[in-house]
């Protein structure tokens, strides 16, 4: 198996689900940039012009590339020097992203060790799955929508609160699609 696998798709499509299912059973470093980006929320280290790009991901626009590499770059050094191979989820959106992991990669002489996966969904379903999906307080967990999982108040995992998270709502779920 490759070294490095990237996994692309529009929010809720289930990049996370299969990046950390992967991740698991292969015992590699699993990178999400929404997880990164969470952690950096409640950090008590934020530079300034750290805490103005999550002002506006809180707004629902992208983050600035300059923070996503930051972040993730800083990650996959951790696993990627240990000799650990990385499955990246939400890490590359645009063409300029992809050339700069691709310079990345070439740098650490990985250039031929990366695979990239896309899962299709439609701006609808993607809506629709953002919307009703759910998140436990306690470990993160993220329990999508389902007629079987609908009445459920704890998380199946740890007994944690289930909550809605604060980029779901309608107005934000709307500018993340676009």
């Amino acid at each position: 198996m490759k070294k490095i696998l990237i996994f692309i798709g529009p929010p809720g499509s289930g990049k996370g689900t299969q990046a950390k299912k992967i991740a698991e059973n292969h015992h590699y470093g699993h990178i999400s940039t929404g997880d990164l980006l969470r952690k950096l929320q409640t950090s008590d280290d934020i530079k300034p012009d750290e805490a103005a790009a999550l002002k506006e991901m809180k707004a629902g626009h992208l983050v600035p590339d300059w923070l996503i590499y930051r972040l993730v770059f800083k990650e996959a050094d951790s696993y990627l020097d240990r000799g650990h191979g990385i499955v990246l989820d939400g890490a590359i959106r645009n063409i300029p992203q992809a050339a700069k992991y691709q310079e990345y990669f070439k740098e650490k002489n990985l250039a031929d060790e990366v695979v990239a996966v896309e899962i299709g969904l439609s701006d609808e379903e993607s809506f629709n799955r953002l919307s009703k999906r759910r998140i436990c307080e306690k470990c993160g967990e993220i329990i999508p929508w389902t007629p079987e999982l609908e009445s459920i108040k704890a998380c199946p995992k740890c007994g944690g609160k289930l909550v809605a998270r604060a980029d779901d709502s309608e107005e934000v779920i709307e500018k993340r699609i676009v």
